[in-house]
């Protein structure tokens, strides 16, 4: 596990890569991991997500991308996200576009399995977002967020593998069709998700014992 942050530590963001996590509360170890899943000019109905690696350059890739967003066993989950990006070089000018393209009234979640309830889930055996969120329309997604989220959280009771899906306007249901971008270089559409795990029990030191005298 990498070096826990703790109150009074200021961080922009915590490192995926390197499975930081922040002591927000005693007792609790929080965690964001943050990925994409990048959609490209091959059609598919699931995209993996990948944690890049800090070695941004493809030459000289030192530590290499993590493959998954897994969430282990044990972690309460309380958030999860997604986010089609906006793939114009220049933001200013013209109008948002994902380059995206797919099938009308189809639906795009971040997802354990493609079956998650549609409006949402947080559960110890599955993982959604509201699918209704991001919705094909005249043959595109338009740059945007999907989330799901729950004040108590669920536990989970075995690790979860989250994954990009595309279903049906049901929203649970896996498309049979595919998703795929014009954009250069693909449309990457970033993952988030949110959990805490207990932390360890405190130690020697952590406390102060009293010192031994010898006679």
């Amino acid at each position: 596990m990498a070096k826990k942050i703790f109150p009074g530590n200021w961080v922009t963001d915590l490192s995926s890569y390197q499975g930081q996590a922040v002591v927000a509360v005693p007792g609790r170890v929080y965690y964001h991991k943050v990925g994409y899943a990048l959609v490209g000019s091959t059609g598919a109905a699931s995209f993996d997500v990948v944690i890049p690696s800090p070695d941004m350059r493809a030459d000289d890739k030192v530590r290499a991308d993590i493959e998954g967003l897994t969430v282990p066993t044990g972690a309460t989950v309380y958030s999860l996200g997604l986010r089609v990006s906006d793939t114009r070089k220049a933001k200013g000018v013209g109008d948002a576009t994902s380059g995206l393209v797919g099938t009308n009234t189809e639906t795009l979640k971040l997802a354990s399995v493609a079956t998650a309830t549609a409006t949402g889930q947080i559960a110890a055996t599955a993982l959604g977002t509201t699918a209704a969120s991001l919705t094909v329309a005249s043959t595109t997604i338009a740059p945007g967020t999907g989330r799901f989220s729950s004040g108590a959280g669920a536990t989970l009771t075995s690790d979860l593998t989250l994954k990009v899906f595309l279903c049906t306007s049901a929203g649970n249901v896996a498309s049979s069709n595919t998703l795929s971008s014009t954009a250069s270089g693909g449309t990457p559409i970033i993952c988030e998700v949110s959990y805490y795990l207990d932390d360890e029990v405190a130690s020697a030191d952590n406390t102060m014992l009293p010192y031994l005298t010898e006679s």
